[in-house]
């Protein structure tokens, strides 16, 4: 019986889902030389998506997060991140992991990417830190003002993104989720401005254990422990919103 043997149309296929790499022509080869091509083939192409779906983003935030950690102060340099990723998997892509930090990431960075995170800041040559809602694990909670009107919303899991020029914040309310588009006029450690497409002026701030005992507290149904601490008060959101 003649040993089955890869079509053209079959490398075509495989040569479209490996991502637009060069596929030898089956022609004129033998057929164990088909078989060990065919496999792979069919390796690469599965190592290819399982580093498509590895989301870098979130390990190397968490990879961040453990090196400051360790430090003991909102400090890192690129070459610290690739040392401890590649310490827990060796495979990983070297130029992807300091692209992530150095540019897609890094909200000083030059937009050279269509979408953008604001996870890091650059302060120095080499040397970077966590930025604004990434600086305590994303896990912050916001009074958000409207135009001239205060605490109008709160909001929690705070994700600020760059898609083709355009910024998008995307958050959590307590009830749902909601996403506005337009410009970020300020950025800083205790919150940011951003400018809507619908011309308004919306003010995220930190949310504060003062502030909420004047203003919130009285909204929210059943008992509600008394906070030291900021940090207090957001954990106890994200832990009663969001099951954290």
């Amino acid at each position: 019986m003649k040993e089955e043997f890869m079509s053209a149309r079959k490398v075509e296929e495989l040569e479209d889902e490996a991502f637009g790499v060069f596929v030898v022509s089956p022609d004129e080869i033998s057929d164990s030389e088909r078989r060990a091509y065919d496999e792979m083939t069919k390796q690469y192409i599965q190592e290819q998506k399982r580093q498509k779906t590895w989301n870098y983003r979130d390990e190397i935030l968490a990879a961040v997060r453990e090196i400051v950690k360790r430090k003991g102060r909102n400090e890192f340099e690129v070459a610290e991140v690739v040392e401890y990723m590649l310490s827990k998997n060796p495979n990983l892509n070297v130029s992807t992991i300091r692209t992530h930090v150095t540019s897609r990431c890094c909200v000083n960075a030059a937009a050279n990417h269509a979408v953008t995170y604001s996870d890091f800041e650059r302060i120095g040559r080499g040397v970077y830190r966590l930025f604004g809602t990434s600086s305590s694990g994303g896990r912050k909670l916001y009074f958000v003002d409207v135009n001239t009107r205060k605490n109008v919303l709160l909001a929690m899991d705070v994700e600020i993104r760059n898609e083709e020029g355009k910024e998008q914040v995307r958050f959590f309310d307590t009830n749902r989720e909601r996403e506005f588009e337009g410009n970020v006029l300020v950025k800083q450690e205790d919150g940011f401005v951003l400018h809507t497409d619908k011309r308004d002026v919306m003010t995220f701030r930190v949310a504060t254990v003062d502030e909420f005992d004047i203003l919130w507290q009285r909204y929210i149904e059943g008992e509600v422990p008394r906070f030291r601490t900021d940090e207090e008060l957001h954990k106890w959101y994200y832990d009663r919103f969001l099951g954290e």
